[in-house]
């Protein structure tokens, strides 16, 4: 497991993990219900959206963006009908990583 540190989500069986590359949770609801809660929550950060993708027949997608200096990315993997597995990375450079915006991003979508 990448789980270096958990913190309490804002939704009940939704905790925040912190991973290598930022922070993950397995979010309730479908995987399009949590991506349109992702793409909230990009507005209400002041994220440019910048690509969205999908992939495997829907069970992946993906949301870019940038805030500043940072790239920000959500990927969302269909768990189960109504689990999705988010994680959330905030990059500063290649290969340097800012999990507590990646976390912020990921509370806010819990939180949704």
């Amino acid at each position: 497991c990448d789980c270096l540190v958990v913190a309490a989500g804002a939704r009940a069986g939704a905790p925040i993990a912190y991973t290598n590359r930022g922070a993950s949770a397995s979010v309730p609801g479908t995987i399009d219900a949590v991506f349109d809660r992702s793409v909230g929550a990009f507005g209400a950060l002041s994220v440019s959206e910048t690509g969205r993708a999908t992939e495997n027949s829907g069970a992946l997608r993906r949301l870019e963006g940038k805030q500043g200096d940072r790239e920000i990315i959500v990927e969302l993997k269909r768990s189960s009908d109504d689990v999705t597995a988010v994680e959330g990375i905030a990059k500063k450079s290649v290969v340097e990583y800012d999990k507590e915006l990646a976390k912020k991003v990921l509370d806010r979508i819990v939180a949704n």
